[in-house]
């Protein structure tokens, strides 16, 4: 009897935790200025931070000179402009006389929402594609020198290749093999190669592995591999199709559409074409930790823990450990 109600009571904690946990109805995905958030049931606000999931209930202040776009379940974005406020009233986004809605959303806004939504609160960002890769152990194993594409989701079977500079070597060989065997090697003497306009186009929906050996004229001096999946035709249509609507949602918030992409595709477990969605955010808002964070991520979840670290460290120098 003693463990039927101890065994009840462990269920009725669980229970109150997970009712008591909120799904975020909304994100904050762009920002200017002096922005804050005053949580429901609560009198004092916090600064807003990019990404920064919304209840029911949350109320968003923009300060003088500012801005805020927040994305809805609902598939929308919605603008606060500089002095205005907005209570979050629920999934749909209730816009009032000082918020612009933006865009009409979609039918597949509920992916994309739950997409971005896996990226920005997850703490385990890795996919199914991450464990394909070969994980180098211990502290004392050398930075790894396959940058890219590097256990990522690919939308193309012509990918790019860039890995880091080894010293002393004199030229690279770049190696990509299948289940079936070696599709195609070549040698080059930078540190980056576009794909080969004389090799065929890499199967889609099929797992490659791909390699890069640093040479001298003494012999090999290092080498590593990664693993990268080509998309199936129908499943890159599909993000293609996501991606349209995520810019239309967002309009003419650049920042925002750019954020939206990358999160929604690292939550597809395309890590080079987030990547660089981040990287182009990182530029045009060079002021916020926010892009850094999130380049930050994607770096880490791939296994590239030197930029990881850089990012982090941009991040926080620019008030990101706030």
């Amino acid at each position: 009897m003693r463990n039927v109600l101890r065994a009840t009571l462990v269920l009725v904690v669980l229970l109150t935790a997970a009712v008591a946990a909120a799904d975020p109805v909304a994100f904050v995905v762009a920002m200017k200025g002096s922005v804050t958030v005053t949580p429901a049931k609560a009198t004092v606000a916090v600064k807003a931070s990019l990404g920064k999931p919304l209840e029911r209930g949350d109320k968003v202040k923009v300060g003088p000179g500012g801005s805020a776009s927040l994305f809805f379940s609902d598939g929308n974005v919605v603008e606060l402009g500089a002095g205005s406020s907005m209570t979050v009233g629920g999934k749909l986004a209730s816009v009032g006389a000082d918020a612009k809605r933006v865009g009409p959303g979609s039918d597949a806004s509920a992916e994309v929402f739950s997409r971005v939504s896996k990226f920005i609160t997850s703490k385990n960002r890795q996919s199914g594609v991450v464990a394909l890769s070969p994980m180098r152990g211990g502290g004392d194993e050398p930075s790894p020198i396959a940058v890219s594409p590097r256990r990522s989701a690919l939308l193309t079977g012509k990918p790019a290749f860039v890995w880091r500079t080894v010293p002393q070597a004199t030229r690279y060989q770049v190696t990509i093999s299948a289940d079936e065997g070696q599709a195609w090697t070549r040698e080059v003497s930078d540190t980056s190669l576009a794909y080969p306009a004389d090799a065929a186009e890499l199967a889609a929906g099929a797992d490659y592995v791909w390699q890069v050996r640093a040479l001298s004229d003494t012999g090999p001096l290092r080498d590593d591999e990664s693993t990268f999946h080509v998309l199936s035709t129908g499943e890159a249509d599909q993000v293609r199709e996501h991606l349209g609507g995520i810019q239309q949602a967002a309009g003419d918030s650049t920042a925002a559409g750019y954020y939206l992409a990358g999160s929604y595709l690292v939550g597809r477990g395309l890590y080079v074409d987030a990547a660089h969605e981040f990287q182009v955010l990182t530029r045009l808002d060079p002021a916020s930790p926010g892009p850094h964070e999130a380049l930050g991520n994607v770096y880490r979840t791939v296994g590239l823990t030197g930029q990881a670290e850089a990012e982090e460290a941009r991040a926080k120098n620019l008030g990101g450990g706030n």
